[in-house]
């Protein structure tokens, strides 16, 4: 049962806070490097506050089940969720306030601590860590190559002659990365990130993650383009796919002081 909880706040958490890909003001210069381009994308995480209703669909070889969540978050170390369906599962949460994560079932009445080390573990065999996105994909443990610029694909941009980047990311090798090399895809008129490859040790590729349905959100000093839509395959295991969808949001709004509390965990009633 333990082992249960993690795996699920993992992917409801770690999924709700890939909500950070999206657009501040940056932009790739002319003939740029791996590091420029990998230095916009990293422009475009979203370091304030974030409240919306997420639908979120896991397909296994096994089973099929859709979750609808209301999720807060705050930079890329907080969050607060709480599950609306299925049935027999709300009322339940999440919280993560730094390294600090629990799961809360209202049959238990008090919150149930997990293990930091759970930040950085796989969560239902298909998607991404919290690492992923925010640690081992654009921090300083890897080398960075710039695999070249194309053309934008259909569906890629609604923008005219928007270009695509691919940067190569290879981990040093005192970095505590599990993946071979991670390649990302960079839309150059946005600097949004609208792809991610992973791969083993042996070149392989085993896990993507896509992003679409960009939505343009905020004032015109701090505009970003939200993904509506994102896609997680497994590729090692055939069929195993989740979906999320945001079906609304609001960011950049005030938050009670505790909001990433335990307490306010378990008072799904009264808090936010």
């Amino acid at each position: 049962m333990f082992n249960g909880y993690r795996a699920r706040a993992l992917t409801l958490i770690a999924i709700t806070l890939a909500l950070g890909l999206t657009l501040g003001h940056a932009q790739i210069p002319d003939d740029p490097t791996g590091q420029d381009v990998l230095e916009c994308a990293r422009g475009n995480l979203v370091e304030g506050t974030f409240h919306g209703t997420i639908r979120l669909e896991l397909t296994r070889p096994d089973f099929t089940k859709t979750y609808v969540m209301e999720a807060w978050t705050e930079g890329g170390d907080k969050a607060l969720i709480r599950i609306h369906e299925p049935e027999d599962e709300a009322g339940s949460g999440y919280l993560q306030n730094g390294d600090d994560l629990w799961f809360y079932d209202p049959e238990a009445g008090v919150p149930i601590s997990l293990p930091a080390s759970a930040l950085s573990e796989d969560f239902l065999g298909a998607d991404l860590s919290l690492e992923d996105f925010y640690a081992g994909t654009l921090d300083e443990s890897f080398e960075v190559e710039l695999l070249g610029a194309r053309a934008a694909n259909e569906g890629e941009s609604d923008v005219d002659d928007d270009r695509v980047f691919q940067v190569r990311l290879v981990p040093k090798p005192e970095a505590p990365v599990v993946y071979g090399k991670i390649e990302i895809r960079v839309r150059e008129s946005d600097c949004a990130t609208i792809r991610m490859d992973y791969y083993d040790q042996r070149d392989t590729l085993i896990r993507q993650a896509a992003f679409s349905e960009f939505e343009k959100v905020g004032d015109e000093d701090s505009q970003r383009v939200f993904p509506l839509r994102m896609v997680f395959d497994d590729l090692t295991q055939e069929g195993s796919r989740t979906v999320e969808t945001i079906e609304d949001y609001e960011f950049d709004i005030e938050l009670p002081e505790d909001t990433f509390t335990r307490g306010c965990l378990s008072n799904p009633d009264g808090c936010p």
